[in-house]
């Protein structure tokens, strides 16, 4: 089992995201880039999405992208297990979202499927 946040995880994520037919059939259209960066561990990835393709890239801190997420390794876990969603975890202030508003709102449920994802990856933290 991978551990969370691991190249391995993130990889296994990407690969799950490929044969998922709810992430494929939202993403035909888009074109995205989208940061999630744990700050307290040092782990920074981009997930590119253009029409229905996914990869993952591991990054500097920083690295553009349109929109972004930080939080510490532990916000991150806590998304991962079900126990937060992300767009709570931004609300209270536990991950810091970098981006357009008006498109956020756009994209909500393909934000929300990728953390539904991250969740059924079997992981270990």
């Amino acid at each position: 089992m991978a551990k969370f946040m691991s190249d391995e995880y993130v990889s296994q994520v990407q690969a799950a995201l490929a044969v998922d037919p709810k992430w494929s059939e939202s993403t035909k259209t888009l074109k995205t880039s989208i940061a999630f960066n744990v700050t307290d561990a040092g782990q920074n990835f981009i997930l590119t999405v253009e029409n229905g393709t996914s990869a993952f890239q591991k990054v500097s801190p920083g690295s553009a992208a349109e929109f972004s997420f930080d939080g510490t390794y532990d916000v991150w876990s806590r998304v991962a297990k079900g126990e937060v969603d992300i767009q709570t975890a931004v609300l209270k202030g536990e991950l810091r979202f970098r981006g357009s508003l008006t498109k956020i709102l756009a994209y909500r449920d393909r934000f929300i499927r990728v953390a539904e994802v991250m969740r059924d990856v079997p992981k270990e933290f």
